[in-house]
């Protein structure tokens, strides 16, 4: 019975349009999960079953759904029109999905929200317009919307959060971190100790626990960055266009700082008593001084923003 359980879970299961749905397969542990559902709100949880269980009602305008399982791979497709335009009237479809912990998710979506938590085999969710939350998933990881917010907890291992319009919250963070986004506001109070940062327009705001490499490239915005400890060997490198940083290391930072500030660029230097100097020519500055040892460097420039160098 077990074998030919298995065996129709690999032919495709359809509903009619704006059905209820409760079904639940056998799938392989360790696979790969691969979601596609274009607009509604999905929420998705590891379990410790080996199977695959979605649960709620498929949008109104749907033509059913596929569920099978090749090789290591399950899809769970919701079937839409090929002209349905995409705006949100509110029936879209709401589904709650138990995949295994195990396994690594996969998800696509174009007007959809999504939570995902308590994954242990990575996650990468793709979404167009629509709200990312996680919690709780360990492994490779990459976020990214193009009109959403992302709020991600708890996360550990390479992870990727990339937005256009929107903003990112990371919390509780570990393991290798890289942020990109053009216009959105960016907060991380994280342990990672690679960071790195590009984006175009928006506020920065982060609170790092120790840094081995951070690299920040802001165009117009605004950054205050809080290191409680630089590492030995550690690198911090900061450039900008007409975005301000202000960062904040701590009293006993040991690092060489190197910090230059072209056209209308100022900075201000409160780690230490060593003065900015003046070009003799235009309104360029620049400041270069050590600090208890120097084990790291602190590389930073402007062309007409503020950095300014804090302690805490």
């Amino acid at each position: 019975m077990k074998a030919i359980l298995l065996g129709l879970s690999l032919l495709p299961l359809s509903v009619l349009a704006g059905d209820k749905i409760d079904k639940q397969i056998e799938v392989p542990s360790g696979g790969t999960i691969f979601i596609e559902n274009q607009r509604g709100d999905v929420q998705i949880t590891g379990w410790d079953k080996n199977e695959f269980k979605v649960s709620g009602e498929l949008d109104d305008k749907a033509q059913g759904f596929e569920l099978k399982t090749m090789g290591e791979k399950t899809e769970f497709i919701v079937k839409m029109p090929s002209n349905l335009g995409w705006g949100n009237n509110g029936d879209g479809s709401n589904l709650t999905v138990f995949m295994p912990k195990s396994s690594s998710l996969e998800f696509a979506g174009v007007n959809v929200s999504v939570v995902a938590k308590t994954l242990k085999n990575g996650a990468e969710v793709d979404v167009v317009n629509g709200e990312i939350t996680v919690d709780d998933i360990t492994g490779n990881i990459k976020l990214t919307t193009v009109n959403g917010d992302v709020n991600a907890e708890n996360l550990n291992g390479n992870i990727q959060f990339e937005t256009v319009n929107g903003e990112i919250n990371d919390r509780q963070s570990s393991g290798e971190l890289r942020f990109s986004a053009v216009n959105g506001d960016i907060k991380s109070n994280s342990t990672a100790s690679d960071v790195r940062l590009e984006n175009v327009n928006g506020d920065i705001d982060f609170t790092l626990s120790s840094i081995k490499n951070l690299r920040i490239n802001t165009v117009n915005g605004e950054a205050e960055v809080h290191i409680k400890e630089l590492l030995k060997g550690g690198d911090v490198r900061f450039e900008s266009v007409s975005g301000d940083g202000e960062f904040y290391f701590p009293q006993s930072v040991s690092a060489k700082f190197e910090i230059k500030a072209h056209a209308n660029g100022k900075i201000i230097n409160k780690v230490t008593r060593d003065k900015v100097s003046k070009a003799k020519y235009g309104p360029a500055s620049d400041l270069e001084f050590s600090a208890n040892g120097g084990n790291a460097n602190v590389e930073m420039d402007t062309i007409s923003g503020r950095i300014a160098l804090r302690t805490k």
